[in-house]
């Protein structure tokens, strides 16, 4: 009878035989080391810690000698949170912070509270400053810091003092933190009745911002149509600035929702290739299906140097099938996609950079690591405004507090912060000339103002 050394020592050869079997040398020389870093080293790491750095570094080879910065992995500790990303949720109040230099004083305001959010349920409203936060002093700290701060809160009831705008006394809130989602298509403001999808001083042009592409988007994108609909607009407008794409299926279903199948171009959303070239299985996806189309209205698109990924893919569509007018400066360039793997053994995520898209045209929209200015990538404007980098960072506030305040206050608060962010700008600039806003009122923005004489011109030529 054989001994039960023997028989445990053949029985784990043959399970170590079965593991490796299609392993290559490289591959076990990994394990190898792996296992033998384990034992030896002299800062005792655990098998945990070697696991995660090589995947990480393997993704960073990706990243250093590809150029490609999209693959990477997520260890178990950053899963929720990297899939919270995804679905454009997060925990908090719901509210966007913005610091404010006063006199060498720094001072945290609530730039807006997210509607139906915790905090506006509570009474906070934009322009209000908060002073404490469970009585610690946020006088010094950054708007980041107060974020990281209040995760670290729990699910217990906030206590915040806070000066409400327009007041001289602070007073008391009390908040729960709660799962909160960031809008993801807006209007170009709101009033009592909800969001509203057209231009103040432009009743007859639709705005919608597109601000993220996740699951819900092409719902409420949906919903903005019928909204405009009933408002009778005559043309409208699709902001994708800064927007930084996120679910490709949403974006197909926009444009669907946007274009029909073109005699030259045929029903193509986008080409889908792998990296030899070869168009994937998943192109048939990117396609434009018959009578899906609900908007066929005069259009301009906005978009810039963030524009990227997803809303690249539908700003390129558009533009392709010549279905709307571009505006703005070019996109990021981005048009690459990951595939998301899930890793066995509640082992992580992986994020892989597995295909790249290119237009309906067959033209490529990423920028490789050596392109120039002069390569094809991106989506290039038909019609190009260029804005400094201090226009452009007021724009952006501009636009999302217009969308963000409700109508009954946004006077005030934009008021405030038309004088915040003049003084700010104006710091150290004895040698240039002083910081204005620049562009039409109310809206103070090149690149809306562009779309609307596009828009409106193209209403007076059809009559």
């Amino acid at each position: 009878m054989m001994p039960r050394l023997n028989l445990s020592l053949i029985l784990f050869t043959l399970l170590v035989y079965v593991l490796t079997a299609g392993m290559s040398l490289q591959d076990r020389l990994l394990i190898s080391t792996l296992h033998r870093m384990e034992r030896n080293a002299y800062f005792d790491p655990t098998a945990q810690e070697l696991f995660e750095g090589a995947m990480t570094g393997m993704a960073d080879v990706l990243s250093e000698e590809h150029g490609d910065g999209y693959s990477v992995y997520i260890p178990p500790s950053r899963q929720t949170r990297y899939q919270d990303n995804l679905a454009d949720r997060y925990e908090g109040l719901g509210v966007s912070l913005r610091t404010h230099e006063a006199r060498e004083e720094k001072q945290l305001f609530i730039d807006y509270p997210h509607y139906e959010s915790p905090a506006y349920r509570g009474g906070l409203r934009s322009g209000d400053q908060i002073l404490e936060i469970n009585g610690t002093s946020v006088a010094d700290k950054t708007s980041s810091e107060i974020v990281r701060f209040l995760r670290q809160q729990g699910d217990a009831e906030i206590h915040l003092s806070v000066l409400p705008f327009g007041q001289t006394e602070p007073k008391d809130f009390f908040v729960h933190r709660e799962t909160n989602y960031h809008p993801c298509v807006l209007g170009d403001y709101f009033d009592s009745g909800g969001r509203v999808f057209c231009l103040e001083a432009h009743p007859k042009i639709g705005y919608v911002w597109i601000a993220s592409f996740n699951p819900t988007t092409a719902k409420k994108f949906g919903e903005a149509l019928d909204s405009m609909a009933q408002h009778g607009v005559e043309s409208f407008i699709l902001d994708l600035r800064d927007n930084p794409g996120g679910d490709v299926w949403s974006c197909v279903l926009v444009a669907r929702m946007l274009m029909a199948p073109d005699p030259v171009l045929g029903k193509v959303i986008a080409l889908v290739r792998d990296r030899n070239g070869r168009e994937r299985f998943r192109h048939r996806d990117f396609v434009l299906t018959e009578g899906s189309q609900r908007c066929t209205l005069p259009m301009v698109v906005l978009i810039n140097g963030e524009t990227a990924s997803s809303s690249e893919i539908l700003a390129a569509a558009l533009q392709d099938h010549r279905r709307a007018t571009i505006v703005g400066t070019r996109s990021f360039g981005k048009g690459v996609i990951q595939g998301i793997i899930t890793l066995p053994f509640q082992s992580g995520m992986l994020q892989l950079t597995d295909s790249e898209y290119a237009r309906p045209s067959g033209a490529g929209i990423h920028r490789r690591k050596d392109a120039t200015e002069t390569d094809a990538w991106g989506v290039i404007p038909d019609n190009i405004i260029e804005l400094s980098e201090a226009e452009q960072s007021a724009v952006n506030q501009y636009r999302t507090l217009r969308s963000s305040v409700i109508s009954s206050e946004r006077s005030a608060v934009l008021d405030q912060f038309r004088e915040q962010i003049i003084e700010e700008q104006n710091e150290g600039t004895a040698d240039s000339p002083p910081f204005k806003f620049t562009g039409a009122s109310p809206y103070y923005d090149l690149q809306l103002d562009e779309a609307i004489k596009v828009l409106l011109a193209k209403a007076f030529a059809g009559n």
